[in-house]
């Protein structure tokens, strides 16, 4: 792929080492990653990659900077290893468990580069402009527009704790106590992002996602499902019915927050890229 065509928010990430099926595997989960906005495109070369996925013999002869990310497939799990490790056999459900891992810390990562030559740009910017007055100084207000989402939960509990969460983030949020009473607020209004338990009176969170997702307003949007279930085949299921991620119910804080920041950064990056479409065809 040409630096020209990848997308700014895209993850680098290198392969090395791994067996054509081993490689493939990932290619699957990575195409569905895509599909659900977790942009991502093959480096050439380790030092441009941001996520580095080798295998246990291969690991040897990778040189990686302290911001990079790595990921090796292993015959068995080392509790020693300071990488992140994914075990044969390379079955869908635990390379996407090991990826979303690794792409969270690499993620991460990134953010922290960014945050630290922002914090030297600023200074170095500040510095240049101390004789200049306080008007000339004002700061630029580079904020989003904030978010909507829906919160579709028959709890009471899990919908207070969402409401003050989000309320945290700078997202508002609309609410419903069933699959049907959801259907029917998509249909009248418009969310960024949205919420669903899994097992709720009426239809199920799996036929409330499949049909939100029928519609053509709701193909992009990010659906992240809620369940005190922890199977893999309830995580597979999720996926099957348009599920963009998946959170374990009671719903850690820190596990909100950074799938808040996931989610809300790829919205960004949407929304801008929308509106650049939209000024190339005015």
């Amino acid at each position: 792929m040409e630096k020209s065509n990848i997308n700014p928010g895209s993850l680098g990430i290198y392969f090395a080492g791994l067996t054509a099926k081993e490689r493939s595997v990932f290619d699957r989960v990575l195409a569905f990653n895509a599909t659900h906005g977790l942009a991502s495109h093959v480096c050439t070369d380790s030092g441009s990659a941001k996520l580095i996925i080798t295998s246990d013999d291969a690991i040897a002869g990778i040189e990686a900077g302290s911001e990079q990310t790595i990921l090796i497939v292993v015959n068995q799990i080392d509790t020693d290893q300071k990488h992140l490790q994914v075990k044969r056999p390379l079955l869908i459900t635990r390379v996407m468990n090991a990826l979303s891992d690794a792409i969270k810390k690499a993620q991460t990562n990134q953010s922290e580069t960014i945050t630290k030559n922002k914090t030297v740009n600023e200074k170095k910017t500040e510095t240049a402009t101390q004789s200049e007055t306080i008007a000339t100084k004002a700061p630029e207000n580079t904020q989003q527009a904030g978010h909507h989402a829906l919160v579709i939960d028959d709890s009471a509990a899990i919908r207070k704790q969402l409401e003050l969460e989000l309320r945290d983030a700078g997202i508002t949020a609309d609410f419903a106590e069933s699959g049907e009473q959801a259907l029917e607020k998509v249909a009248e209004g418009e969310y960024d992002l949205i919420f669903l338990d899994i097992i709720m009176p009426g239809i199920d969170g799996y036929e409330t996602c499949k049909q939100m997702r029928a519609t053509s307003e709701y193909k992009k949007t990010p659906i992240i499902m809620l369940s005190g279930k922890t199977s893999p085949l309830d995580e597979v299921q999720g996926v099957i019915a348009g599920a963009t991620t998946y959170l374990t119910k009671p719903v850690k804080s820190v596990m909100l927050q950074e799938t808040l920041n996931r989610v809300t950064k790829w919205l960004d990056n949407f929304s801008e890229t929308e509106n650049k479409k939209d000024s190339a065809l005015a």
